[in-house]
């Protein structure tokens, strides 16, 4: 009994020898492998039917390598560029914004006014929901949307408005992007009965002279500059003193709505008829 126990015992130990040694050599051959890189052969000798093709297509004075991608090492395959765009460095603070003189004489315009709330409205289901995103969007992350509306940015007559509200990691959770191309041409509304409160136009004062109250909540739109910015804002909403930027030191917001009570109680909706 003994004999054969040991025995069993040289087997299982020198099975588990042979795949340490197996895996170990796996190991090795695939960093050398990394480390030697792509075995490199002649482009005449090795495809003389490729190197006609090419030679056929290019112009005397240009060699095959000037059609080909130089093979690389899988470590540097990574972090290796290719394609038509490859040179291509988007930078987003390099791109030129227009001089805004912050202490320029601002004049709102009542039909840019106008024209911008209609704008707003067309891009929400209610006054105070979430806007939809009015361009495509691409399936990368929220650091792509925050490159432009973290702080705002303006190309030519295009705006990306800042955000009214801080940082929050998931932009699609609220703000929906417009529907895939087979269905970007179908025009379907939902019928539904739910009426939003009206889109504020301005708000009141306590006499005249006397800085307006904040006619609109403030949750979600504590950026005041999202909206009434000079440079990034709204056209017809700019700040007459964009220097100022403690906004609720003058203008107080309005209690019934940061505190969210029943429309019908603050005379937005009829009061129900109850018998």
């Amino acid at each position: 009994m003994n004999s054969e126990t040991n025995s069993k015992s040289i087997a299982a130990r020198g099975s588990i020898a042979f795949l340490v040694g197996v895996i170990g050599i796996a190991f090795v051959g695939y960093f050398v492998g990394i480390n030697d890189g792509v075995p490199q052969e002649d482009f005449d000798q090795a495809t003389p039917w490729l190197s006609s093709q090419v030679a056929g297509a290019n112009s005397s004075t240009e060699s095959p390598s000037t059609s080909t991608l130089a093979a690389v090492t899988y470590a540097e395959m990574r972090r290796s560029e290719t394609g038509p765009t490859s040179n291509w460095k988007p930078k987003l603070d390099q791109i030129p914004q227009p001089q805004y003189d912050l202490f320029a004489e601002i004049k709102p315009s009542e039909e840019d006014k106008l024209q911008s709330t209609l704008t707003r409205a067309s891009r929400r289901a209610f006054n105070g929901a979430p806007p939809i995103i009015p361009h495509a969007v691409e399936g990368t992350n929220d650091a792509a949307c925050y490159a432009c509306h973290g702080e705002g940015k303006r190309i030519e007559n295009r705006v990306a408005n800042r955000m009214s509200h801080g940082f929050l990691a998931n932009c699609v959770q609220c703000h929906a992007p417009p529907p895939p191309k087979p269905f970007s041409d179908v025009d379907a509304e939902v019928q539904t009965t739910f009426v939003g409160l009206p889109a504020p136009l301005k708000g009141e004062r306590a006499y005249p002279g006397a800085p307006p109250t904040i006619p609109h909540s403030t949750w979600m739109r504590d950026q005041c500059l999202a909206c009434h910015g000079g440079n990034v804002g709204w056209a017809g909403l700019e700040s007459t003193h964009p220097w100022r930027t403690n906004c609720l030191q003058c203008h107080a917001p309005s209690a019934t709505l940061d505190q969210a009570i029943v429309p019908a109680q603050i005379g937005f909706l009829p009061e129900p008829n109850v018998k």
